[in-house]
């Protein structure tokens, strides 16, 4: 497999890096708050970030901060600040969807590794040299693609372009890949501004109900043709999406071509769970992974069943959050 490749875990607590890491990822990532795709409570304060880079230090190990949500021109400087101080306590990899934050951070800090966000849906050559030239060093691949032959070209694409790839086997394929669904958009009247306060003494707004400004998704792709959610999609943009639904998956059967392609990291999504079950996805995850390193069978590894059994624990608790957020819209 040539240079090995990394378990990146998700990180929505400070207990959850500690997991995380006890559980065999070689990284893991955190959302500064009010600046990631995730609610304010999965996301860690400024201070708790410090500590979380302290314990990676410690375990000579990877932090990467998300600052993925969209940023306007007025609140880079804000971020800068903040990555300055990251960068003084260890920190060396962020991870970005806005262009314009890229081109900022690679000018005032350009030893730091900046990863194309999964938001910024990336499927194409040209939008690999366009975030290549932003100061990307690596991005996630779309999550249109999942399959291993669009998989393995992508992968030439960006060994061509001279672009680290990442690929997720644990989380949510979108509609149109993270980043690219609209249908968010119809539910603007039921949107909540919410101010979040961090410790360092800055503020953003998040908006509930819009992933790229922070906030989780209502999912009104999980009941489409509800026909109060029906109501506000337009036609055009209904007939789009009909049938299609926001799926979650686990990579098991196809680990292994996963990792044949030498992608330069493995990601996890999750940091919306409970710490328990991310911990065991997190070690399941590292013992297949293991398996392989190791030339042994996996088709008989016992983390093949166990981890089939871990994404029906994490389905069923999606499930339910699905449930809630529909109510909001419906």
């Amino acid at each position: 497999m040539g240079e090995k490749t990394e378990l990146l875990a998700p990180g929505g607590s400070l207990e959850m890096v500690k997991a995380v890491f006890e559980s065999g990822a070689d990284a893991v990532y955190v959302g500064t708050l009010g600046f990631s795709r995730r609610a304010s409570g999965w996301e860690l304060t400024h201070d708790r970030i410090k500590e979380a880079c302290e314990l990676a230090n410690e375990k000579e190990k990877k932090l990467r901060v998300a600052l993925n949500s969209d940023v306007t021109p007025e609140e880079i400087p804000i971020l800068l600040g903040k990555i300055k101080d990251y960068s003084e306590w260890g920190v060396k990899e962020i991870i970005v969807r806005t262009p314009e934050l890229m081109i900022a951070v690679k000018k005032e800090f350009p030893n730091l590794v900046i990863h194309a966000s999964i938001g910024c849906n990336i499927q194409t050559r040209k939008e690999m040299e366009f975030y290549k030239e932003a100061g990307a060093t690596q991005f996630v691949a779309s999550t249109n693609f999942y399959s291993y032959e669009p998989l393995r070209r992508l992968k030439n694409q960006a060994d061509s372009v001279g672009l680290g790839l990442e690929l997720l086997i644990f989380g949510n394929r979108c509609i149109g890949g993270v980043g690219g669904c609209v249908l968010h958009g119809s539910f603007k009247d039921f949107f909540e501004e919410i101010v979040v306060e961090d410790t360092d003494g800055t503020s953003r707004i998040k908006v509930r109900g819009n992933p790229n400004k922070g906030g989780s998704c209502f999912r009104p792709c999980q009941d489409i043709d509800n026909p109060k959610i029906r109501a506000r999609i337009p036609s055009e943009v209904y007939q789009k999406y009909k049938g299609k639904k926001n799926e979650s998956f686990a990579v098991v059967e196809g680990l292994y071509w996963y990792l044949s392609l030498g992608a330069k990291t493995l990601k996890l999504q999750g940091r919306e769970y409970p710490v328990p079950l991310i911990a065991d996805i997190t070690k399941a995850y590292r013992g297949f992974i293991d398996d392989y390193l190791r030339g042994e069978d996996m088709d008989s590894s016992p983390w093949k069943d166990e981890l089939t059994k871990l994404a029906k624990k994490r389905d069923k608790l999606r499930k339910e959050t699905t449930s809630e957020l529909l109510k909001k819209i419906s």
